[in-house]
């Protein structure tokens, strides 16, 4: 067929028709090309199909391959490319027309019609085959005009994708297509005057009842008989198919039918189609019935067609489609915004996501769900369908809410500074999100509880629940509730709780109506710990929300309610760090007070000794006043040496086997002379069998004394003060008592706390830091002993019991008294003093003068190494912090000198700790001394140091 063949017969058909050969290159298309597909003729003539197509070209070329293998029509689909770019799809039935020579290519004949009007277009192409039955007719009259018809309706039936049968008005046929030849199995000069029935035969495809042929009716009525279904076509050789088939009748120039047209077609891959999607659908709603979510689909409209099983499980529905069923199950804070969601997702096309809460039917409470609805497009891009989800995310919701909860509430909580306001904030928080109640009862000493937190969205039913608790209080012996929570410290979680509980658990009528009345729906009960002790319980309860707690929201409450116990340990270390901060406030304050009390009588007894001249008896009873203030001075700070040195654990004891009562002698004559000066009358008892323990005895003797001197301290003049030592069991029991002030009953835990005194009152002070109570019960825990205050009250005196273990038996002895260190007079020595503090290196050197002894001084650690060098001194007593050099240099520099390897330096210093000391020796010093100089400490050491 030459392409203007092919124009002649396809031009006056309305379907675009278009003639190629067989490697796909473009000869001809009809003008119903551009009439119905807006593409013009010109633009395709001599141009590739893969060139005006979107689809691939291996695609187009496997087609084209089909088309050229088979003179029956091949169905296909193409997408044409419009001027305007947009992509036009069609239908496509191609037939080979001629085949492939030596040559020539092959002769390709294609029917493209669009998708959208498929359909309208088969009913058109029945109308237009009315129609060239008329004009058969009427050439029939005129046969030298009509046989070029003729040809041209002969060539086109053979050139359409349908089948075509064609019979005169008795029925018989008069022809047929190549089409309708292989799908019946009759070639054309066979079936000519055959009997329509004959030629086709069909059954109903299901009950496989022979159907009445459309064109008898057409030609019985005169009527266009529509496309019929179930329909199957049985060829000549028995080959069955599927088929989709309709008829018109054939009228003359008067109306009168001559004949009828049977167009159909083979549907058999329609139908394979069909079954495939009928079979997709059943795996999809298998699939969707074994997923755990729920799963529906819905029409373009947004009406729900279809609901998988998870649905009715979880909605108790019977309902299998419908929108209705929905709104019953959405919370009602949900549904509003939703349903306004979901109507703009149907208008716009967009898809659908919000999380929503929806009633478990399993536990008529709300769980939150993540929905998604998604739009399903056909090929011409509009909505064919909606698939939706409805996934369970209770659990992640809860979770990531409940760790934000938290986080606000420790942020909220760190703020908080007293322990009422900081329950009441944990209630405060716990409702709405946690709960929609929220207590607080904590345990009283009394063994009563008190309420001191009750939260409630809506104020009056904080008021009920107050009123509750005062005439319905909690019943201690219950074996559940707040009473089990305190005595067993373990949480409690009842999930749902149900009429036959409450009537279980309530005794009291009137309580049970109420109880009923506020609806309950779940409940949890966490001790509020705090230090490994339950001091109260936090108790949760879900009413109005519906929600039923499980074990994830009770382990958020045992998160809030530790939370809360850090909260209200925070609040009472910050009440205890004030109290601290004030005590030590007190104590800096005392602490200025009691060194100027001993500066002012030095500083006085100064100008004495400078205004008495040669009055021998003031100047040494002012020398007396000066030296023991000095001595105030130093003990002051020893005890705040040895605190800091206990504090630090910096301390060592030196224990030896002791027997107490040399303690107790060595502690009477420190504090012998101001129990004297008081007018006191001091009681000693002492066991009659000496009493062993292992010790050190200056710390214990040390303890001792300042029992003593705070006997004296807070009795009034001529009290009566009791000393008291005996064995109990395997303790020494050391006891000092007095009738003083006495202590009253709050104080006494607190007797032994840094920086505490009993009384800060001007008129009853008696001087002193705080810390003497403190270093003796530290001195005593040392010697794994153990140190207890005990007082009737104020005014009715104190005592103070110091209980410490007994050496072993079988070793116990006297011990040997230490050799005394000789105290006689020195020998001469050279000496040096080094110290950038002029005024004391001048005074020692004055005090050593009046020894007997030669000295020299030096300022700073370069000129004590050059005057050391010149005087080549027997002892050097070297401070420590000095100028140029400091004394550690200043002694490794004389150690590394010849003749400084045997002159005995000992360090005199501010500085006494035992890293001191270790420093000191490290750096070459013999000894380590203490500032201010102890002068018959130093008397002892010129003494007993050896010659060198």
């Amino acid at each position: 067929m030459t392409p203007e063949q092919f124009l002649l017969f396809a031009d006056p058909f309305p379907e675009p028709m278009a003639l190629l050969s067989g490697n796909g290159l473009i000869l001809s298309v009809n003008r119903a090309t551009e009439e119905r597909l807006g593409i013009s003729p010109r633009e395709l003539r001599g141009r590739k199909l893969t060139d005006v197509v979107v689809e691939p070209s291996d695609e187009v070329a496997h087609y084209l391959r089909s088309c050229s293998r088979s003179r029956q029509m091949v169905l296909g689909s193409l997408a044409l490319v419009a001027k305007d770019g947009n992509a036009i799809a069609c239908r496509t039935e191609g037939t080979l027309v001629r085949t492939r020579t030596d040559d020539s290519e092959a002769v390709l004949l294609m029917r493209l019609t669009p998708k959208e009007s498929a359909v309208g277009q088969f009913v058109a192409l029945n109308q237009r085959i009315e129609e060239l039955g008329k004009e058969i007719q009427r050439r029939k009259h005129a046969e030298e005009v009509a046989r070029e018809q003729e040809e041209r309706l002969r060539v086109t039936l053979q050139c359409i994708g349908d089948a075509v049968i064609v019979t005169d008005p008795e029925g018989r046929v008069t022809s047929l297509n190549s089409v309708a030849e292989s799908l019946t199995g009759w070639r054309h000069d066979d079936a000519v005057n055959h009997a329509l029935e004959e030629v086709f035969s069909i059954v109903n495809e299901s009950t496989r009842t022979t159907v009445e042929n459309p064109a008898v009716r057409a030609l019985r009525e005169g009527v266009i008989v529509g496309l019929a279904n179930h329909t199957v076509l049985i060829a000549r050789d028995g080959t069955e198919r599927a088929i989709d088939d309709s008829a018109a009748p054939i009228r003359d120039g008067h109306g009168n039918v001559v004949g009828a047209v049977l167009v159909f077609r083979d549907i058999t891959n329609r139908k394979l189609a069909e079954e495939e999607s009928r079979r997709s659908e059943d795996r999809f709603r298998q699939l969707a019935d074994a997923m755990p979510q729920i799963v529906w689909t819905a029409r373009p409209d947004g009406y729900i067609d279809y609901s998988n099983r998870r649905w009715f499980e979880f909605t108790g529905s019977t309902e299998r489609i419908g929108n209705d069923e929905w709104a019953k199950i959405v919370h009602p804070a949900d549904l509003p915004p939703a349903s306004l969601r979901w109507a703009e997702s149907i208008r716009s096309g967009a898809a659908f996501e919000m999380e929503l809460r929806l009633m478990d039917r399993n536990t008529r409470g709300y769980r939150w769900h993540l929905i998604r609805t998604v739009p399903v497009r056909n090929e011409t891009g509009d909505i064919a369908h909606w698939y939706g989800t409805s996934t369970d995310i209770h659990q992640q919701k809860r979770s990531g809410d409940a760790a934000r909860f938290l986080a606000h509430a420790s942020a909220s909580l760190a703020a908080l500074v007293d322990e009422e306001s900081t329950l009441q904030k944990v209630a405060g928080l716990a409702v709405p999100f946690f709960a929609d109640w929220a207590t607080i009862d904590l345990a009283e000493g009394d063994g009563t509880l008190r309420r001191v937190a009750v939260a409630h969205v809506d104020p009056s039913k904080v008021e009920l629940a107050r009123e509750m608790h005062r005439r319905f209080p909690p019943d201690p012996t219950t074996t559940h509730g707040v009473w089990n929570i305190l005595r067993t410290g373990k949480s409690e979680l009842v999930s749902e709780i149900t009429d036959a509980l409450l009537v279980e658990s309530v005794k009291d009528a009137e309580l049970l109506g109420i109880m009923r009345e506020l609806g309950l729906k779940s409940y949890m009960g966490v001790p509020l710990r705090v230090r490994g002790k339950t001091l109260g319980v936090i108790t949760f309860i879900a009413a109005e929300s519906g929600v039923l707690y499980d074990a994830s929201d009770l382990a958020v409450a045992e998160d809030l309610a530790h939370r809360a116990a850090i909260a209200m340990e925070n609040t009472e270390l910050y009440r205890e760090l004030r109290e601290t901060d004030r005590r030590k406030d007190e104590f800096l304050a005392t602490l200025a007070h009691e060194l100027r009390n001993p500066l002012a009588p030095i500083r006085n007894g100064l100008q004495i000794m400078r205004l008495a001249g040669n009055n021998k008896e003031s100047v040494e009873r002012t020398h007396g006043i000066m030296e023991r203030q000095l001595g105030q001075m130093v003990r002051l700070v020893d005890d705040l040496l040895d605190l800091s040195r206990i504090s630090r654990g910096k301390i060592e004891l030196r224990k030896e086997r002791i027997e107490l009562a040399s303690v107790v002698s060595s502690a009477l004559e420190t504090c012998d002379p101001a129990i004297k000066q008081q007018g006191h009358e001091l009681t000693l008892k002492l066991p009659e069998e000496p009493v062993y323990i292992d010790g050190d005895r200056t710390r214990l003797a040390q303890s001792l004394c300042n029992l003593l001197g705070n006997a004296v301290k807070y009795s009034d003049k001529g009290g009566h003060i009791w000393l008291t030592v005996e064995r109990q069991g395997g303790e020494a029991v050391v006891s000092v008592k007095d009738a003083g002030v006495g202590i009253a009953a709050p104080m006494l835990p607190r007797v032994f706390d840094m920086f505490t005194q009993v009384d800060r009152t001007l008129e009853k002070s008696q001087g002193g830091l705080g810390i003497g109570l403190a270093i003796v019960k530290r001195l005593v825990e040392m010697h794994d002993g153990r140190i207890e205050a005990r007082s009737e009250g104020q005014g009715k005196g104190s005592e103070f019991v110091i209980r410490l273990p007994l050496a072993p038996l079988s070793v116990r002895k006297r011990p040997v008294e230490s050799e005394a260190m000789p105290v006689g007079g020195a020998a001469c020595r050279r000496i040096l003093v080094v110290d950038d503090n002029v005024d004391a290196a001048s005074s020692l050197a004055v005090m050593l003068d009046i020894m007997g002894h030669e000295v020299r001084t030096a300022h700073d650690g370069e000129s004590g190494i050059e005057l050391a060098a010149a005087f080549r001194p027997d002892l050097i007593l070297m401070d420590i912090g000095m100028p140029r050099l400091n004394g550690y240099d200043a002694c490794r520099r004389i150690r590394e000198q010849p003749w400084g390897r045997n002159i005995e330096v000992v360090a005199l210093t501010g500085w006494g700790q035992a890293d001191d000391r270790r420093k000191s020796q490290e750096a070459g010093f013999d000894r380590h001394m203490v500032k201010p100089v102890d002068i018959d400490l130093l008397t002892k050491l010129l003494a007993t140091f050896p010659n060198r």
